[in-house]
């Protein structure tokens, strides 16, 4: 076996030079490994503080960082590689998911180039060498203000303590809740109390839901011709059942969100809803009103999110290489339009940059990726303020349609207004993928047409000095799927195809399998495998998260019309639900319960409510023990979940059934608006409750 191993900053004082070479040569068992690393720390290190770093070879398992101290008082980080050879075939292999050049396990002194973890860890022996200049008596005492912070698997401080979580044996369950929705869900948002808006094209057909009474045929705003059906609906997602909507321009492949007040702001379309506005108050009986022509630019396929002001941006759409800010709520809107070439840039002879995935930074500028690049921009000015690294291996915006979310944002009780802020990509297809597809007339299309989708994900922390995307892999490929925030604030991916790109006809080989992604777990471990659902949920499928923790999926047409036989995959009007491994009956005695509402939840403000345990545990439960997440719900379509992100809040004990949290500092890293709440015992998510969070 070989052991190399770097180090990667230069020592703290400039004459500390020393170097102790013993030769290991037999191979060392498993359990020796933190032995063999207090004996590399303390008797194998060879550093001179005007050198880059060093990499030397000796012998034994797996791959680990470390921040360490020299004996003269320097400071060094590094890490060790141990990899297995054919001179002991008894230890175990290494894993083969991991890439075989992983930009997180590797080292150096160039900011661009080490992993984000290292350039934590190497701020924080910087400030360790400040704090002993003019002091060389005592290297190893230090106040608390000069102690590392230890790192997390995910490469982030560990800011509060946190227990170990309860596990259960369940992957997951499905089960159909509904035969025939009616309409196939190619849009779709979750209201406050969790009724959930969906609609398709109005402009395509007939849908499956007729309106009522019988002979109820109004005037199609888009055809001029009678049309009896309904094209958009609300689900209750609790109760599993449907409420008809009106919806008259066009809103196929549009975009939309909700404001501040709960209202669903849906934007754009096709025909004469290319620059439409569309608002759904959350009350019971409410429906869609609308107003064409009042955009600045048309949208289709454009994404949209919530500014920490409360009004909205509106970005992109098919040859609109722009963006616009709207108010709110309404339909009076002065056109605000910002000329944007990086969208011109981005695209490619079949775009590949549509539907940017599109995010609120804690500074209040504005995250934007399209097709394999990304930036920071100044909403206000159009400034890009930075340009990140290209992200390698495909493209990733419709219609090689990836996915993307931000990881759940831990507010740190001692300095909430300095948060991670890390990103997800992952997924999509080749920039080449749709092309000898769609191309393709003959129905059925031959099976060489499809092109294998990509099975990279894809982190950036994009809080570092000098962001990086660290490459992971997915346990199957997938194009076209959806990734949400779970209560738990791990990472649900499901739908999509392992083969193809977006469009009509333009997928195969559905992928079943939900995959489990679970940040805190070490780079190569993260991922894991769910219950598969038996119905193909490709091109126009939809997903959401409800306040019960369970996730209700819909949707799927590859056809330009609604068709139910005589092709590889037929319109899909079925509602299913997944429950989580998290809702498995054997973790219920763990189980949180919300018994009352906070009154008002105000930025920076604190906040309580009553709760209580299933099973009451033998000892009062500790801080540490519980967490409060905040999820915001999205608007989901084509694989990608707009406005979607979770706040993770420390609690503090008020007494045996009361808990306590500070709301996020700001409207920068929590927007406006309305929150499913969950508290969460070590791993078990109580049911959530809506709250909304308020501007003081």
């Amino acid at each position: 076996m070989i052991l190399k191993v770097s180090i990667i900053s230069k020592m703290a004082m400039a004459r500390d030079i020393f170097c102790i070479r013993p030769r290991l040569t037999t191979a060392m068992m498993p359990s020796l490994r933190p032995f063999l690393l207090l004996i590399l720390l303390s008797l194998w290190v060879c550093v001179e503080s005007a050198d880059p770093g060093f990499q030397k070879t000796i012998t034994t398992g797996s791959k680990f960082g470390f921040l360490g101290r020299g004996p003269f008082g320097g400071i060094f980080q590094g890490q060790v590689t141990v990899e297995h050879g054919s001179d002991d075939p008894s230890l175990p292999a290494s894993n083969p998911s991991l890439p075989a050049s992983d930009p997180s396990l590797s080292a150096s002194n160039d900011g661009g180039s080490s992993s984000s973890s290292g350039g934590d860890q190497v701020e924080s022996a910087r400030k360790m060498m400040n704090s002993n200049k003019g002091d060389s008596s005592d290297h190893t005492s230090h106040t608390s203000q000069d102690a590392t912070p230890v790192i997390g698997p995910d490469g982030n401080p560990i800011l509060s303590p946190e227990k170990p979580r309860f596990e259960s044996n369940s992957l997951g369950k499905w089960r159909i809740t509904t035969q025939n929705a009616g309409i196939s869900a190619m849009q779709l948002q979750t209201m406050p109390e969790d009724k959930v808006v969906w609609f398709d094209t109005t402009f395509l057909g007939p849908s499956a839901l007729e309106l009522k009474p019988k002979g109820n045929c109004p005037i199609n705003f888009e055809t001029n011709v009678p049309d009896c059906y309904a094209h958009a609906l609300e689900y209750d997602g609790l109760h599993d059942t449907t409420r008809p909507l009106t919806i008259k321009s066009d809103p196929w492949c549009s975009v939309g969100s909700l404001s501040a007040t709960g209202t669903l702001v849906g934007s754009g379309g096709y025909y004469k809803g290319r620059s439409a506005i569309r608002l759904l108050k959350p009350c019971p009986n409410c429906d869609f009103t609308e107003k064409s022509f009042v955009l600045g630019s048309e949208r289709w396929y454009a994404s949209q999110h919530i500014l920490e002001d409360g009004n909205l941006v509106i970005v992109g759409g098919r040859k609109s290489f722009n963006y616009e800010i709207i108010p709110p709520d309404t339909f009076n809107i002065p056109i605000k339009k910002f000329d944007f070439p990086f969208l011109q840039q981005t695209t490619d002879p079949v775009e590949n940059n549509l539907y940017p995935f599109l995010y609120l930074v804690p500074d209040g500028n504005l995250f934007l990726f399209a097709n394999n690049r990304s930036i920071i921009f100044d909403p206000k000015t159009a400034k890009i303020i930075r340009e990140l690294p290209p992200l390698a291996g495909g493209s990733r915006n419709y219609p090689a349609s990836g996915m993307s979310a931000v990881l759940p944002i831990k507010i740190d009780p001692k300095n909430p207004e300095k948060v991670y802020f890390d990103i997800m990509v992952c997924g999509g297809a080749s920039p080449f993928a749709f092309f000898p597809v769609d191309s393709v007339q003959a129905r059925p299309k031959p099976k060489n047409v499809y092109w294998p989708a990509l099975q990279d994900c894809n982190k950036i922390k994009l809080m570092d000095p000098n962001p990086h995307w660290e490459k992971d892999m997915l346990l199957s490929p997938r194009v076209m799927g959806d990734m949400l925030i779970l209560p738990t604030g791990d990472l649900l991916i499901l739908n999509g195809a392992k083969k193809g790109a977006a469009g009509w006809w333009n997928g195969d080989d559905p992928n079943l399998t939900p995959e489990l992604y679970m940040p805190k777990q070490k780079l190569g471990s993260r991922f894991k495998q769910l219950h598969p659902t038996t119905i193909p949920r490709m091109y126009h499928s939809t997903s959401a998260v409800l306040s019960n923790g369970e996730v209700l999926v819909a949707g799927s047409n590859e056809n330009d019309r609604y068709v139910y036989q005589g092709v590889p995959f037929p319109t899909e009007l079925r509602v299913e639900k997944f429950t989580p491994p998290y809702l498995d009956k054997s973790l219920d005695k763990h189980r949180p319960k919300i018994l009352t509402k906070p009154k008002k939840v105000k930025h920076g403000g604190p906040f309580s409510f009553k709760y209580a345990i299933t099973t009451p545990p033998p000892q009062p439960l500790e801080a540490s023990d519980l967490k409060m997440h905040m999820l915001s719900p999205p608007f989901t379509t084509h694989g990608y979940s707009q406005q979607q992100r979770m706040l993770v809040l420390d609690v503090r004990m008020r007494g045996p059934d009361t808990v306590q949290a500070v709301a996020p500092p700001n409207a920068r890293i929590a927007p406006p608006g309305y929150y499913i709440l969950f508290l969460v015992h070590r791993g078990v998510p109580s049911a959530g409750i809506w709250v909304r969070l308020v501007t003081k």
